[in-house]
C-alpha cells in the first residue's frame, strides 16, 4: 500500500466513524444487530425521607433540565427509550444500578455514555456515598449508591466514549448526630474510570470524562432557579464550548468536543463563583476534570453552526449525484467538515472543501487536494533518521533493563504507541507483523519503523523530534513499570528539578488564587533571586513581562512581552518565569495593605531547594532543630534526598544540622522521612554512614551477579544518642534505604505506617539522540538484612507475595495509623511550615500535638533518655 492510499484511507476512516450531521444519532456502535447511539442516566434527588438529609432544591430541576437539553434534537437527540430520568420520586439505589447496567448493555464501541448524578453525598468511612430516594444517615453504608454498586457495570464498559458528570453537595445538610463525617476520597471515582493506578499496568482507558461539578469540600453555588454547574454545562453543551477561545481548530465546526467541554468548564465555572460568591470560599469554587487529555469524542451539536454544515454536506452529496465529484471524495468530505480535524494539511483541505460546497469549481479543489498530497511525503533521509534515533532506546533497555524483554517487544509497543499518538489505526498490515513480535528480527524492527514513519508522512504533531519522542516515550511505558520513563527536552526540565533540587529561575512556589484569578507567592525560596528581591508569601503576581527569550535573546519587536496572570494555569505561569540564569523577568505584583501594585525586575539564576527542615526558623531564616530544648530532642524533617554538589545538597545540610545541635549536646533524635519520596543514592548511603559507621548500607543487585554491588560506610558513625525514623505509605526509595539500614543495625526505632514499597534503582541518563532524558530500572536494592522492600517484586514473586514482603514496616508495637480525617489535618497543619513568611507575620512551628505520629516518638525518646540516665 502507498502513502497517499494509505493516508487517504484514514481520512475515510473519519468520515465512516462519524457520519453525516443526523438528528438524534451519533457515532455508530452497531454491533451485532445491537441498539446503538447515545444513552444517558440522569440523577436527580433533592428530596429525602430521611428529615435527617437537608433537601438539594435544585437537583431535580438540573436533571430535569439535562434530560430535556440531551433529548432535544437540536442538542443531541437521545431517543426517549435511551434517556433514563430518575428523580426524587423514584430514584432508589436499585433503581439507579439497574438504569446504569442497562446504558452500559445497549451501548457499544463508539457510543456515548452519559451518567450523570444530582443530589447530595456524605461518606461512609471515608467512600463516598450518594444520597438516594431511600437512603437514610444512620444506614448508609446500606441504603446509599456507592462506587462499589457501579462497579459491575463499569467493568463492562470497553470502547464507548463515557462522560460522567457529578454535582453533588458533600459538606453539610446532614444530621449525623454526635457521630463526626469525614470527607469522602473521591478517587474511588477515578479509579471507577480510569481504573486503580495502584496496580501499575496498562495506560489509563482513553475517551472517558470525569467532571466534578465541586470538590468535596467546597459547597455547591445557585444560580437562579440551578446550580451553577448546570448553568455553566448547559451554556457549554448548547454551544458555547465551541465558540472561541474554547473551540479546536481554526472555527466553530457545530460539535461540542470533550476537550472543548473541559476546557469551558475549568474556565467558566471559576468566573461564575467568583461573580455570585458570597465568601473567599464559595468565590474559590473550581471543577475536578480527568481525562480531557485522551478523551477525543463529542457530545453535543452547536445549533449556531450545525445547519452550516449540513448544508454544505448536502452541497457535496448534490455534486456526486450530478456526476461531479467522486464518492470516495464526498466521503471524505463529509468526515473533514462534519468535525474539525487535528491537522493542519486537514484543516486546509476542509477549507476546500467549504469552498467546493459553498459553490467553487471542482478543478480548484483537486488542484488544492493534489498539492497538500504531495506535501505529506516524509523524505526517506527523515525515515531513516527517525529510526536511528529510536533504536538505541530499544536496544539499550534490551541489554540493560533489569526484566529480560527483546527487542521485538520493546518495537511493538514504540510502533502501537506512535500511532496511537498520531490518533490513526496501526495499518493491517504492521499490526499483524507485531502480533508475534519476540519473532522479530532486527532487519524487520528496521523495517517496520521506516514504513510507519513514512505512512504518517508530514505532519506537525511529529515534526523533528517529536515522532522519536512519542515512539520512545512508548517503547518504556510498555514496560508497565512506573519508575522507567522517557522525558523529552521539555519534560526533563522540569523533572530534573526533583532529581537534582537545582533549577534555573527566580526561585518562588505559586498556586492559583481562584478569588483574586492570579497568582499566590506560596512561599520564596530562601537565598533565591525572588528571596533577594523582597518577594513576599501572600503577593499576588498579576503580570508577567518579558525582554527576552527563555535562551536570553531580544524578543523581536512584534512579539508578546506582557503577559496577564488572569486564567492562567501555573504550569503556563512556570514556563514563563524560568529561564537561563542572568536573564531577566518583570514580575508584577499586587500587596496586602499596599494601593499600587510593585514591579520586580529579576535576574534568574540558579535556585538550590532546601531539603533539610527543621523545628522553626529564626529571624535570619536559618533552621532551630530542638523539640524539647531542655532534654535536648531534635527534629530533622528530610523532603527529598538531593546529591551532593559542593556544599549543597541533602547530605552536607544534613551534616550542618547535626554539627548545630551537637555543639550544646543531642541527647535524642526524631528523622522525619514521611511523604519523602526518595532522590539521590549516593546521598542516602552518605547519611546513612553519619550514623551507622563503617557497616553495610545496601546492596544492589542488577540482572547479573557480576552487577551486584553492597555500600558500605567509609568512616566511624556518631551512636551516641537514640533516634526514631518517622515513616508513612508515601516515603518510598531513598526514604526507605535510610529506615531500613537504621532499622536492620539497631540503630533507629522505625514508627509510624508501612512505607512504599520502591525497592528499584534508576539509570538516569542523557538520550542524546532527542536530547531528552532516560530513566530506567536496572537494578534492585536490598537493606543490610536481605529483606525484600520492592512492591513490583513481590507481585511478581509469589512467594514473596505470600510472604507479605515488601516496604520498611514500624518496628513491633511501633505502627501508628492515622485516619483519614488525622491525615488530612496533618497535611493542612504541616503544610506551610518550611514556608517563610513576611516581616512581622509569625514564623510557622512543628507542633507535636497535631501530629501523634511525632508525639509518640518525642514519648519514647524520653523513655529511652530516661533509661540512659
Amino acid at each position: 500500500m502507498n502513502m497517499r492510499t494509505w493516508i487517504l484511507g484514514a481520512v475515510a476512516v473519519i468520515a465512516t466513524a462519524v457520519g453525516p450531521i443526523r438528528a438524534g444519532a451519533a457515532e455508530p456502535g452497531a454491533e451485532n444487530g445491537k441498539p446503538h447511539g447515545p444513552y444517558a442516566v440522569i440523577v436527580g434527588v433533592g428530596e429525602f425521607k430521611d428529615a435527617a438529609i437537608q433537601p438539594r432544591p435544585t437537583a431535580d430541576a438540573d436533571a430535569k433540565a439535562l434530560h430535556t437539553l440531551l433529548t432535544d434534537p437540536k442538542y443531541l437527540g437521545i431517543a426517549a427509550d435511551r434517556a433514563k430520568l430518575l428523580l426524587s420520586g423514584d430514584a432508589t439505589r436499585e433503581a439507579v444500578v439497574k438504569a446504569v447496567d442497562a446504558a452500559v448493555a445497549g451501548t457499544g464501541p463508539d457510543d456515548l455514555l452519559i451518567v450523570a448524578f444530582f443530589g447530595r453525598g456524605t461518606s461512609a468511612a471515608d467512600k463516598p456515598c450518594f444520597f438516594t430516594a431511600d437512603s437514610t444517615v444512620k444506614e448508609r453504608a446500606k441504603t446509599t449508591l456507592q462506587v462499589s454498586d457501579l462497579e459491575p457495570a463499569f467493568k463492562k464498559v470497553k470502547r464507548q466514549n463515557v462522560l460522567f458528570l457529578m454535582d453533588v453537595q458533600y459538606k453539610g445538610g446532614v444530621d449525623a448526630g454526635k457521630e463526626k463525617i469525614v470527607d469522602p476520597n473521591v478517587g474511588d471515582y477515578v479509579k471507577l474510570l480510569f481504573g486503580d493506578k495502584d496496580e501499575e499496568t496498562a495506560a489509563a482507558p482513553p475517551n472517558r470524562l470525569l467532571v466534578f461539578g465541586n470538590p468535596p469540600f467546597q459547597d455547591t453555588l445557585t444560580k437562579g432557579d440551578h446550580g451553577l454547574f448546570y448553568s455553566v454545562l448547559a451554556d457549554a453543551l448548547t454551544g458555547k464550548a465551541d465558540q472561541p477561545p474554547f473551540n479546536e481548530g481554526y472555527e466553530p465546526d457545530g460539535l461540542v468536543s470533550a476537550k472543548e467541554l473541559s476546557a469551558y468548564l475549568e474556565k467558566e465555572i471559576p468566573n461564575g463563583a467568583r461573580a455570585i460568591g458570597k465568601t473567599d470560599k464559595e468565590k474559590e469554587l473550581t471543577p475536578i476534570v480527568g481525562g480531557a487529555v485522551t478523551s477525543k469524542f463529542w457530545v453535543t451539536h452547536n445549533p449556531a453552526e450545525t445547519e452550516k454544515v449540513k448544508a454544505r454536506i448536502d452541497a457535496i452529496a448534490a455534486l456526486v449525484k450530478g456526476g461531479k465529484l467522486a464518492a470516495d471524495l464526498a466521503k471524505e468530505a463529509d468526515g473533514l467538515l462534519f468535525r474539525m480535524p487535528k491537522l493542519k494539511w486537514q484543516q486546509e483541505l476542509r477549507k476546500g472543501y467549504q469552498k467546493l460546497a459553498d459553490g467553487g469549481p471542482v478543478a480548484d479543489l483537486e488542484r488544492a487536494r493534489k498539492e497538500l498530497i504531495a506535501g505529506l511525503k516524509l523524505p526517506a533521509a527523515d525515515a531513516e533518521s527517525y529510526v536511528k534515533q529510536v533504536l538505541p532506546a530499544v536496544y539499550e533497555l534490551n541489554a540493560k533493563y533489569i526484566r529480560p524483554i527483546t527487542r521485538g517487544e520493546l518495537a511493538a509497543n514504540g510502533l502501537r504507541g506512535l500511532f496511537l499518538e498520531a490518533d490513526e489505526p496501526v495499518p493491517a498490515d504492521i499490526a499483524d507483523a507485531i502480533k508475534a513480535p519476540k519473532e522479530l528480527t532486527e532487519d524487520r524492527i528496521k523495517e517496520l519503523l521506516t514504513e510507519a514513519r513514512t505512512r504518517l508522512g508530514k505532519r506537525e504533531d511529529l515534526d523533528g523530534d517529536k515522532a522519536a519522542d512519542v515512539t520512545v516515550r512508548a517503547v518504556f511505558h510498555g514496560l508497565n513499570d512506573p519508575h522507567s520513563l522517557y522525558f523529552d527536552r521539555e519534560e526533563w526540565i522540569s523533572f530534573s528539578k526533583q532529581l537534582e533540587g537545582r533549577f534555573p529561575g527566580v526561585g518562588i512556589i505559586i498556586r492559583r488564587d481562584a478569588v483574586r484569578d492570579g497568582l499566590l507567592v506560596v512561599t520564596p525560596i530562601k537565598g533565591s533571586p525572588a528571596f533577594r528581591a523582597g518577594i513576599y508569601a501572600g503577593d499576588l503576581i498579576t503580570e508577567v513581562r518579558l525582554e527576552v527569550d527563555k535562551t536570553g535573546a531580544p524578543l523581536p519587536s512584534d512579539a508578546k512581552k506582557v503577559y496577564s496572570t488572569k486564567g492562567m494555569k501555573t504550569d503556563d505561569a512556570v514556563k514563563l518565569i524560568t529561564g537561563r540564569p542572568e536573564t531577566p523577568v518583570t514580575l508584577i505584583v499586587e500587596r496586602e495593605g499596599e494601593k499600587e501594585p510593585r514591579a520586580f525586575r529579576i535576574l534568574r539564576n540558579y535556585v538550590m531547594v532546601e531539603t533539610v527542615h527543621g523545628v522553626a526558623r529564626k529571624d535570619n531564616m536559618e533552621w532551630s532543630y530542638y523539640l524539647d530544648p531542655d532534654l535536648k530532642i531534635g527534629y530533622i524533617q528530610i523532603e527529598s534526598f538531593l546529591f551532593t554538589q559542593g556544599d549543597l545538597g541533602t547530605y552536607p545540610d544534613l551534616k550542618k544540622a547535626l554539627a548545630q545541635m551537637k555543639r550544646p549536646g543531642l541527647n535524642g533524635l526524631v528523622i522525619d522521612v514521611r511523604n519523602n519520596p526518595g532522590g539521590s543514592l549516593q546521598a542516602v548511603v552518605e547519611m546513612c554512614t553519619l550514623f551507622v559507621g563503617k557497616e553495610d548500607i545496601v546492596t544492589i543487585k542488577g540482572r547479573s551477579p557480576s552487577e551486584n554491588y553492597t555500600y558500605r560506610g567509609e568512616f566511624d558513625g556518631d551512636k551516641s544518642y537514640p533516634i526514631v525514623v518517622l515513616i508513612n505509605g508515601n516515603s518510598a526509595s531513598a526514604s526507605e534505604i535510610l529506615s531500613a539500614c537504621l532499622q536492620d543495625h539497631g540503630r533507629a526505632t522505625v514508627m509510624g505506617e508501612r512505607s512504599y514499597g520502591k525497592g528499584s534503582v534508576q539509570r538516569v541518563r542523557p538520550y542524546n539522540y532527542t536530547q531528552g532524558q532516560m530513566k530506567y530500572t536496572d537494578a534492585r536494592y536490598y537493606p543490610p538484612l536481605g529483606r525484600n522492600i520492592d512492591k513490583i517484586a513481590a507481585e511478581q514473586d509469589p512467594s514473596l507475595k505470600q510472604r507479605d514482603e515488601w516496604g520498611v514496616k514500624p518496628d513491633t508495637g511501633f505502627e501508628i495509623k492515622l485516619t483519614r480525617e488525622e491525615r488530612a489535618d496533618w497535611l493542612e497543619y504541616s503544610r506551610d511550615l518550611a514556608n517563610i513568611p513576611p516581616p512581622g507575620k509569625k514564623h510557622p512551628v512543628v507542633d507535636p500535638s497535631k501530629d501523634k505520629q511525632l508525639q509518640k516518638a518525642i514519648d519514647h525518646l524520653k523513655g529511652l533518655i530516661k533509661e540512659r540516665k
